[in-house]
């Protein structure tokens, strides 16, 4: 059951570049979350940072200063002066407040207690001292000592505000180390889902298109039987569903064409009888005596009669062989027996170029058709003594293999050209060194061949060779 069928290829391009680009933008995304949150604990760190440096440096300067006015009061004792230090108080309170509020540093907070506390007292004592002048100048002088002890606690204010900016700033590069790792593992993963759905979607994209590849491949080389299937987005299945219209339809035709070629081969047969019997009639003198430029005229009519009728033959044995019929009488063959008859066919023509055969022929016993597999082992030997030059050499081998039969037949001819090695097996094709052969032909006996070695379930092949070209056939063995 198919979760997703897009109507169109167009949609399937768009749905798939969707799923690709949804988890880049989901890795986007999220790294501009991480990066905006960074951004905000850096500002307000610095922020926070600035201004609890501002306040202890506030705090730090206005005790100073309130200390300048406490002693200035302790030498002129003007009251105008201890106004001056009770309004420094007031100014040092709001600090504390302001500090207090915006700082969680329990340390620092524990020590601007201090601070404010001593701070407190110092300011309490200045506005309470009373009695005369030698007992108020000894209580000034020692509370005013107490600022020795504010001003180390001022101090170590400062230093421990500024190793908690030196703290912040540590976490801070610590977030940020940790934000950088999840921002990697994110985008690492979401980058990886991105190449799975591509790797998905361009199987599901090109799958209809190789389909439909290997199905316009297969009509292109002849193949009518196989259907086209095609799955996919519904306008590449009703492309497909015409492509295998087109395959029947061809199918059609090709059974058509081998009717009418039957047909007509058959018909030709029958005046080609006629000629035949009137050219032997004529060759044998029974109509009466000829001269010798008569009889050279009715041997070349008897010859060419001769090659006529192969011709047919091969295209009737072409087209039966088209029809894909299962052999019509199978029975048990003595092969070895079968290609000996085969070879001795060939003997004159070997002697006449002097070709010297090696032959070594193992007992093998198939079942098959005889006439057929006649064919297949006539039109191989013929090739290689059509394309043999003279005084060279055939070799025919039959061995059993692995429950198969095999045989190879190689020659020392002229070969088979690279570029013409895939067509070979192709109907009325010849190659390129065709017109080095002695004897001409007709292009027809490989392509019978091949049909034939398939009807009886097995192959042909072209095998590589140094020189000459050196053919192999598999049959089964059926017991």
């Amino acid at each position: 059951m198919r979760l997703y069928r897009p109507r169109s290829f167009f949609a399937l391009l768009v749905t798939g570049f969707i799923f690709v680009v949804l988890p880049l933008l989901t890795a986007l995304f999220s790294s501009v979350q991480i990066l905006d949150g960074l951004v905000q604990q850096s500002a307000f760190a610095v922020y926070s940072s600035v201004d609890r440096t501002n306040s202890v440096r506030r705090i730090a300067d206005l005790l100073r200063d309130q200390e300048r006015k406490a002693r200035l009061y302790n030498v002129l004792g003007e009251s105008s002066q201890l106004e001056s230090v009770n309004r420094v108080h007031v100014e040092l309170e709001e600090a504390f407040v302001h500090l207090l509020s915006t700082d969680g540093d329990t340390a620092l907070t524990k020590l601007l207690q201090k601070v404010q506390a001593r701070e407190n007292y110092i300011v309490a004592v200045l506005n309470r001292v009373s009695g005369g002048s030698i007992q108020r100048k000894k209580e000034l002088t020692g509370v005013l000592d107490r600022y020795q002890d504010v001003d180390a606690l001022t101090t170590k204010l400062v230093t421990v505000s500024n190793k908690g900016i030196r703290d912040e700033v540590s976490q801070l590069r610590e977030k940020v180390s940790q934000g950088k790792k999840t921002l990697a593992w994110q985008t690492s993963g979401l980058i990886g889902f991105s190449v799975l759905f591509l790797v998905l979607f361009i199987t599901l994209i090109f799958r209809p298109i190789r389909q439909m590849d290997r199905g316009i491949e297969s009509i292109g080389n002849g193949d009518f039987t196989t259907p086209v299937r095609v799955s996919g987005p519904r306008d590449l299945e009703a492309l497909g569903e015409r492509l295998d219209w087109l395959r029947r339809r061809l199918a059609e035709l090709d059974r058509e064409k081998i009717k009418m070629v039957a047909h007509i081969s058959h018909e030709l047969k029958t005046p080609l009888s006629s000629i035949k019997e009137g050219a032997g009639l004529l060759r044998d003198e029974i109509v009466g005596p000829m001269n010798p430029s008569q009889k050279d005229v009715v041997a070349i009519l008897d010859k060419n009669s001769d090659k006529l009728q192969r011709l047919i033959e091969n295209i009737l044995d072409f087209n039966m062989s088209q029809a894909k019929k299962a052999p019509a009488k199978m029975q048990v063959l003595q092969l070895d027996e079968l290609i000996r008859a085969v070879v001795s066919d060939h003997n004159n023509s070997m002697l006449a170029r002097r070709i010297t055969l090696y032959i070594k022929l193992a007992d093998v016993t198939i079942k098959g058709d005889g006439a057929q597999l006649k064919t297949v082992f006539d039109n191989l030997l013929s090739n290689a003594v059509k394309f043999t030059p003279d005084e060279g050499a055939i070799r025919v081998q039959l061995t059993q293999e692995e429950g198969k039969a095999v045989l190879v037949v190689e020659d020392t001819g002229v070969g088979i050209d690279k570029e013409d090695r895939s067509r070979i097996f192709s109907p009325f094709f010849q190659g390129k060194e065709a017109k080095k052969a002695v004897v001409k032909g007709s292009g027809l006996g490989l392509a019978i061949a091949k049909e034939y070695v398939q009807n009886h379930g097995g192959g042909i092949r072209l095998l590589s060779s140094e020189t000459g070209a050196r053919f192999s056939i598999s049959l089964p063995i059926t017991s």
